[in-house]
């Protein structure tokens, strides 16, 4: 099979959930011995964050034409002009001002989407965004078949969608989600999508992280890029707070890269470590490059996510062998957590994150207990099983096709 993987975003230096799920996929299929390519956007080339096999092509869409970018970003090179029309149209509508905003970005990387059709004469594309299939399917009308993944909860992402991605779901050979709940939830918005469900490959360590020893210090992590809205690690910060000085020998260490559009949260969370006197408690580590020696080296995973798709930290952590604390409002994590037995599901908040980490800081045997469940748990999604279903999928859709 010829298949292009459409990303129409940086994706490149960028160390989240969708690169590494991207590479993956274009490096497992590129051994199976298909042809792989990789399209995105970003106004300089680079190389990705994570391995990718050498016969993986890249095609960077603002570096293909010859034309001179203003900015990196696709939203960097929209017109003055364009965004005063985008805001006067949000002020009668949301989703309308977005389509307007999106349909300016596609007329900019119409021609670079066809080219590298007519060159590559793909026998599939998989998009990782509905974004990207609007640009894919409604404005650049490609020819070949294309299946669109989600990566995020439909209910947060598809209300506020405008009429174009909505479609260009419906108009995909397959629209792919990572849990079985999502179908219906997809289904609400786009009734005439084609659904299938393959969930992410998860990690199958050959270490685990050792939970039974008695240790000087212990350890609580979270691994996500720093986020206000989504990621949530203020909450953490906050339930630790209540709980630091019953536990002096625990700590918190934040693992990810400072989110780019949302600097100032950054400071914030320094600053909240700061006021509660945390400094030599909570730490605030950036980017790692072997995040199995973060999870190894940890007791207790916090996942205080508002919503995510299928969380690949958490799921990873798992198989590593932590226990975990989430909460029931991220439908992700409860469906994927069985409360009690692979880790600790409890209500919104910071008193609510405090409760779970309570129960877990307390007790080894406890933490012994879910690691070990939840490590056993993530091996339903190896990846063999996983890449497997998405091969015969591709399959499935390139002979309805003929």
């Amino acid at each position: 099979m010829k298949i292009i993987l459409a990303f129409l975003e940086r994706f490149v230096g960028l160390s989240g959930g969708i690169e590494h799920v991207c590479c993956n996929m274009a490096n497992e299929f590129a051994h199976r011995g298909h042809s792989v390519s990789i399209a995105y956007c970003y106004g300089e080339n680079s190389r990705p964050f994570y391995p990718l096999d050498k016969d993986v092509k890249l095609y960077n869409l603002m570096t293909l034409s010859g034309k001179k970018w203003r900015g990196k970003h696709l939203g960097e090179n929209i017109t003055s002009k364009d965004k005063i029309m985008r805001e006067m149209i949000r002020v009668f509508s949301k989703s309308k001002g977005r389509e307007w905003n999106e349909a300016v970005k596609a007329r900019m990387i119409v021609p670079q989407i066809q080219e590298i059709e007519k060159k590559e004469k793909p026998d599939i594309i998989i998009s990782f965004r509905y974004e990207t299939s609007n640009y894919l399917l409604n404005y650049a009308k490609v020819k070949t078949p294309v299946i669109t993944m989600f990566h995020i909860d439909p209910d947060n992402a598809l209300p506020a969608a405008p009429e174009g991605e909505i479609t260009a779901i419906e108009k995909s050979a397959r629209a792919q989600v990572l849990l079985k709940g999502d179908i219906d939830k997809v289904r609400k918005y786009c009734p005439g999508a084609n659904l299938v469900w393959i969930p992410n490959v998860v990690p199958q360590y050959g270490e685990q992280a050792d939970l039974s020893q008695k240790k000087k210090n212990y350890t609580i992590i979270d691994v996500a890029r720093l986020n206000k809205d989504q990621k949530r690690q203020h909450l953490l910060i906050q339930a630790f707070n209540k709980l630091a000085k019953d536990f002096p020998a625990w700590n918190v260490e934040l693992w990810g890269q400072m989110d780019e559009h949302n600097k100032g949260y950054t400071e914030s969370l320094k600053k909240m470590i700061s006021d509660f006197h945390l400094e030599d408690r909570v730490f605030i580590k950036g980017q790692n490059n072997h995040i199995i020696d973060v999870y190894l080296h940890s007791d207790i995973f916090a996942f205080p996510s508002a919503y995510e798709g299928f969380p690949l930290s958490m799921t990873e952590a798992m198989s590593a062998g932590l226990p975990i604390a989430a909460y029931k409002s991220c439908e992700s994590a409860a469906e994927l957590i069985k409360d009690g037995e692979t880790g600790i599901i409890v209500s919104d908040g910071a008193e609510g994150m405090a409760e779970a980490l309570k129960k877990l800081m307390e007790n080894r045997d406890l933490r012994v207990r879910l690691g070990n469940a939840a490590r056993k748990d993530m091996q339903q999604f190896k990846a063999e099983k996983i890449w497997n279903q998405w091969e015969n999928l591709m399959q499935e859709v390139i002979a309805e096709k003929r």
